[in-house]
């Protein structure tokens, strides 16, 4: 990053009146509207104008390139891996940085999963499909789960705390909180310490907030304001910016099927997103994600097991994986006062898949073994105060 008095015509109270509205860098001056800027600092018009153009050419992000140009920045520039071989392979490599990923699809169809893996895998360095950064998390369904982020670093093979201590996660309840954390997050961004941001979901609150077709035009408004951001932002600081969205059943006017399908959100979340997933429930329990646009990859599908850890690109690799995490399970609670019941839990799901003789499929499956264990503990103990109370009263008598 670029500091501000690198810019031409930027002086020191220009400077400080710059960084008291969240634009810290050249990079993040180049991309503000004009306007917008001139209402925040007080500015002059002019003066807005020309420092901005000329914050442009410091960044060397605009301008003409020759196509030769172009090719060889876009092969060096680094990609976000899935770590699923089959997805990356058709990805080329994975998603270039500064680039928005939407994720949508029906309820179970591995969204969040997805979002959990992506968030530790963001950690890894360069070379292993990371971005060496870490994570800015809007949840606005309460959905972040800090034991799957555990289960998804002991299969990356990291520290759970670690990943969990770099991501930085905040509840939303309202969609104007996530225009309230904007400048925030700009300003974490611009840090270069911080490469995601995830929201979880981008749409679920705005539809539930703006009822009925009179607010249809400010709904609409209110999402493409934030993707425009996201999309300068992202030019800007080469940040990865992920949100997931819901679907609705989309009834034909005249003749043929319905879709139950539909993305919300119409063509302007259609038009904003870089990659475009579809993930849904496949057979035997199975996950299928789509491509279904991006400029540079023809669309695609790949079938994938979900479990603990993430999802996966074939079931030998989950049964594997699944069993280190098993193994290490006990140390996936963070504080002290959790480790007995850890091992506890791990023991009892241990003895389960011996008498089964099967593994657990799934987390929910886990925790019904383990519930059955206790249940089956309880009986027991009831048992053995029964027998110690007859016993008693024969001895009295």
């Amino acid at each position: 990053m670029t500091e501000l008095e690198a810019v031409p015509g930027v002086g020191p109270a220009a400077a400080k009146r710059l960084r008291d509205v969240f634009v810290t860098t050249a990079e993040i001056l180049s991309v503000q509207n004009p306007s917008e800027l001139q209402a925040q600092t007080k500015l002059g018009e002019a003066t807005v104008a020309k420092i901005i153009r000329n914050a442009r050419e410091v960044s060397g992000k605009f301008g003409f390139k020759s196509g030769i140009e172009l090719e060889t920045q876009q092969a060096e520039t680094p990609r976000l891996k899935f770590g699923i071989e089959s997805l990356d392979k058709k990805l080329y490599g994975g998603m270039e940085v500064g680039s928005i990923i939407e994720i949508y699809g029906s309820a179970r169809g591995g969204k969040t999963f997805l979002c959990h893996q992506l968030a530790v895998r963001c950690q890894l360095p360069y070379d292993r499909g990371g971005l060496e950064g870490r994570v800015l998390w809007l949840d606005t369904e309460g959905a972040f789960k800090t034991t799957h982020i555990r289960a998804n670093a002991i299969r990356w093979g990291m520290d759970p705390d670690n990943v969990l201590g770099n991501i930085s996660v905040a509840p939303i309840a309202l969609s104007s909180q996530i225009e309230e954390y904007r400048d925030q997050v700009q300003l974490m961004l611009a840090e270069g310490e911080f490469k995601m941001l995830i929201v979880d979901s981008l749409t679920g609150l705005f539809r539930a907030e703006y009822t009925g077709i009179g607010n249809l035009a400010l709904r609409q408004y209110s999402i493409n304001n934030l993707l425009n951001w996201m999309r300068r932002l992202g030019l800007a600081t080469d940040a990865v910016f992920i949100y997931t969205n819901q679907v609705t059943t989309k009834i034909p006017t005249g003749y043929g099927t319905a879709n139950p399908s539909a993305p919300v959100g119409g063509h302007v979340v259609a038009h904003a997103s870089d990659y475009r997933f579809f993930t849904r429930v496949g057979a035997q329990g199975k996950r299928k994600i789509s491509l279904k646009d991006n400029s540079g990859v023809p669309e695609f599908d790949v079938e994938v097991e979900i479990g603990w850890g993430g999802l996966y690109g074939d079931k030998t690799e989950k049964k594997n994986t699944e069993r280190l995490i098993f193994e290490k399970l006990g140390s996936l609670n963070s504080s002290d006062e959790k480790e007995g019941e850890g091992e506890r839990t791990q023991k009892k799901v241990s003895k389960a898949k011996k008498e089964s003789k099967t593994e657990p499929e799934s987390p929910e499956e886990i925790e019904t073994e383990v519930e059955k264990e206790n249940t089956e503990e309880d009986l027991s103990a009831e048992v053995e105060v029964s027998k110690k109370k007859k016993t008693s009263k024969e001895a009295t008598a």
